[in-house]
């Protein structure tokens, strides 16, 4: 699934094209998805409407629009946009497609359909059950001081306070295995038993690896591609994640993985305590 790299890798793409084009005109079908998609509903909203900088919240977009509203939209699994021109052939499973007045296309391809495109009454942010609940911003300059006393007040494993997005939005298994790592944190360590120095390390080795992967242009293990088609890179500099069996790239010790809050997690024995 697409975590925060790869959200901020199309966010910053779709933020050089955009802002200042009009929605001429929105086709496409109304599906069964992860929110139901009503295109029809969709084309009385934004039809005539202009794109603004697109935002990220997490793992969300928000395409806001002027008049004021937005188009808030989660890849899911699989899910994509396609900025391109009119005539280009369409991919299948191609659900969502708004015309611009520019003769491109801003299409939303997604084949599992765990994505979704909804539309967001300006203001909506602070209700919408998608939003409303999510935690601190990992690439916000004060997550050094947030981070150590949220995570220092739980008993729960280090690994699966960096997963829950009530605490810390954007950040998926991926990243979150390659922060623990950096950091040298086991990452069955409870939080309560972290010391806030550690824990104060830990955050800045999110925000590094996170930084790393943007300017990667996110990790592509299977399905993620950016609006302009290209892949992400960051898989190829994947320190630990995926690597069990193999050698530490920093000790040489053996990595090792177990199931850590339902999902398959690797660590260093010799590095991370």
């Amino acid at each position: 699934m697409p975590e925060l790299p790869e959200v901020e890798t199309v966010r910053r793409s779709l933020a050089l094209e955009l802002p200042g084009l009009r929605i001429a005109a929105v086709g496409g079908r109304s599906i069964a998805m992860r929110r139901p998609l009503d295109v029809e509903r969709l084309a009385t909203l934004v039809t005539g409407r202009r794109f603004l900088d697109p935002r990220r919240r997490g793992k969300y977009l928000l395409l806001d629009l002027e008049p004021p509203g937005s188009l808030l939209a989660h890849l899911g699994m699989s899910g994509r946009f396609q900025l391109v021109d009119a005539s280009a052939p369409l991919l299948n499973h191609t659900h969502l497609k708004l015309e611009l007045d520019d003769g491109r296309q801003l299409r939303f391809v997604d084949p599992r359909r765990f994505g979704f495109v909804d539309w967001l009454e300006s203001g909506a942010e602070t209700t919408d059950p998608s939003l409303e609940a999510l935690g601190v911003e990992p690439l916000d300059p004060g997550l050094d001081d947030v981070l150590p006393p949220l995570f220092h007040a739980r008993r729960a494993p280090v690994k699966s306070l960096l997963l829950d997005q009530r605490l810390v939005a954007g950040i998926g298994n991926i990243y979150a295995i390659e922060a623990l790592w950096r950091a040298g944190i086991h990452p069955r360590r409870a939080g309560n038993r972290t010391s806030h120095l550690r824990l104060a390390a830990l955050a800045g080795a999110v925000k590094e690896v996170l930084a790393d992967a943007i300017t990667q242009g996110g990790t592509t293990l299977r399905d993620f591609a950016g609006p302009d088609g290209e892949s992400g890179y960051f898989a190829v500099k994947l320190s630990i994640y995926g690597r069990q069996g193999e050698a530490c790239v920093k000790c040489g010790t053996t990595i090792r993985a177990a199931v850590i809050g339902g999902r398959t997690t690797a660590w260093c024995p010799g590095c991370q305590r």
